[in-house]
């Protein structure tokens, strides 16, 4: 059978750039185009050339991406022509090989919103377009408001695509701009505009207010679409857009897709998915959405042990794809529910072989269930699950001995005369004979204690000096004056490998450095360190 080619649009650096508390610097808009290339997307979207100074800086950058590089703007303004329109020269200008235009299709917003005439705005889309394809250019335009649009004036809204159409556009993309779209009227109405302009010339570009940008975006496709537009991670303005780290496995993995439609992405580079999803949230210090479908840290854990003694028997009955397709991992969480089934499955993960009959393996489920009483949670961190079964099941290697560490956090003036708060920590270990003493300052306590802790490890130094603390996360419980702080900490290192340590006292700075001591220490297990 032969497959239709589906052609993938990212606009992560445009629509992506509208997410609250995301910006994107010269550096990371360069980096994240490179990362879309090398996935295999078709088009990537930069922004407004002209706009703001750094997009004009993007856009005279030298890209070198196989991927269409394509600069967004208006079609011509009213009472202009377009070869005099100073936002359709900044478009020309930019260094793409295609513009996605941007025009109304509801006839409301084109008398309100750009206070024109119907025809006027349909001669501003036919110049816009012809006066790119003269200059060499690949068009899209992109039907604002079209889905709206078309259940208040079909005609219209259907004149806005066809004149993009006949005017040369090689992609007309109806787009669901306020999310509110049902996928059974996005179907519907995709089938209609099929009739008209030829399915390999439509595109979809759905946003997520109902949380149905990837169903509809899907729907489309199945009703003729042959391009789609997404973000990835879903970032976008509100709630966001249709999530391209969702969509991609989707249409490459699943029955009704898979069969009938190839990407530009691999199976090899759909393996890299995972990464590179985390990779954007590293980018933009964004702590990654752990329930993430296909990407997430937990899209393939499973808790209740008779769950997971099935998963180890047959993935397949609790996995709709297999993790490795997209570069994930399985994960069996271990805690206080947690049988056999799951202490097995995990410890095997963790490169610990076990027999199921092994007499220390009770006394390792007590442990377990004893620390989590205490307020210990292992199901994010399994570095110090790991510890904890290594210290039952065998040996752990002591690598430092933490003889006492003590940290200060003082307000004053500093030499500058700005009132401010500092933290400073000193740390005293011995490793081997050796007895070191390090002191660091540090943006609070727990960056101060970590500083000193990593600063001088003796001979163990080269092995730590990679590493980087990515995420911290404190919670308080059983509340009042006994209170309990639990500290999670996730360290990574040059390799991209991530871990995950716990920490639990009533006081933050102690639960703070048991965390820091664990990933130091698994590390250096991990790494071949010998005492």
């Amino acid at each position: 059978m032969t497959r239709s080619r589906l052609f993938l649009f990212d606009t992560t650096l445009r629509d992506g750039a509208q997410t609250t508390g995301v910006h994107f610097s010269l550096a990371d808009k360069l980096a994240v185009a490179r990362m879309l290339d090398d996935l295999g997307i078709d088009y990537v979207e930069g922004g407004y050339p002209g706009a703001n100074p750094l997009d004009t800086e993007f856009f005279a950058a030298d890209h070198g991406l196989r991927a269409t590089f394509t600069a967004f703007g208006m079609t011509r303004r009213a009472g202009r022509s377009a070869e005099n329109d100073p936002g359709l020269a900044a478009l020309l200008e930019a260094r793409a090989g295609a513009i996605c235009f941007v025009a109304k299709a509801w006839d409301h917003q084109v008398e309100l919103a750009l206070g024109m005439s119907l025809e006027e705005n349909l001669e501003g889309i036919r110049d816009s377009i012809a006066l790119a394809r003269s200059r060499g250019r690949e068009v899209l335009l992109d039907c604002e408001h079209f889905f709206d649009g078309y259940k208040a004036n079909p005609a219209y809204a259907i004149a806005c695509a066809r004149a993009a159409h006949e005017a040369g556009a090689r992609w007309v993309v109806l787009c669901d701009t306020n999310g509110g779209s049902q996928p059974d009227e996005v179907e519907r109405i995709v089938a209609a505009v099929a009739a008209v302009i030829p399915g390999e010339r439509l595109g979809i570009h759905a946003h997520n207010d109902t949380e149905q940008a990837v169903a509809n975006s899907l729907a489309a496709v199945r009703a003729g679409v042959r391009q789609v537009q997404g973000t990835l991670n879903g970032l976008g303005e509100r709630c966001g857009n249709a999530n391209l780290t969702s969509l991609i496995p989707t249409l490459l993995l699943k029955p009704g897709y898979a069969e009938c439609f190839e990407t530009g992405v691999t199976a090899e580079k759909l393996g890299t998915l995972t990464r590179v999803s985390r990779k954007l949230d590293e980018i933009l210090n964004r702590t990654p959405d752990h329930h993430a479908p296909y990407v997430g840290s937990s899209a393939f854990a499973t808790k209740a042990g008779i769950h997971a003694s099935a998963v180890v028997k047959d993935p397949a009955t609790y996995e709709h794809v297999p993790p490795e397709s997209v570069g994930n991992r399985r994960k069996v969480l271990v805690s206080d529910q947690a049988g056999r089934s799951n202490i097995l499955a995990e410890l095997e993960r963790l490169g610990i072989r076990v027999e199921k009959d092994h007499p220390t393996l009770g006394l390792l489920l007590q442990a377990l269930k004893e620390k989590e009483a205490e307020g210990y949670a292992y199901e994010e961190a399994d570095a110090s699950f790991y510890l904890l079964a290594r210290r039952i099941l065998g040996h752990v290697p002591d690598f430092f001995l933490v003889e006492s560490f003590s940290v200060n956090v003082e307000r004053r003036w500093n030499d500058k005369g700005e009132l401010g708060i500092f933290s400073d920590a000193i740390v005293k270990l011995r490793v081997g004979g050796e007895k070191l003493i390090s002191a660091a300052e540090g943006n609070g306590p727990v960056n101060a204690l970590d500083t000193a802790l990593r600063k001088d490890l003796g001979k163990y130094q080269s092995f730590i000096e990679d590493l980087k603390l990515i995420d911290y996360k404190v919670r308080v419980f059983q509340g009042g004056t006994d209170a309990v702080t639990r500290v999670l900490i996730e360290f990574q290192d040059a390799a991209g490998e991530r871990w995950t340590t716990v920490g639990v006292s009533g006081n933050i700075i102690d639960a703070s450095f048991q965390a820091l001591t664990d990933s130091m220490t698994y590390k250096l297990i991990r790494t071949g360190a010998t005492v």
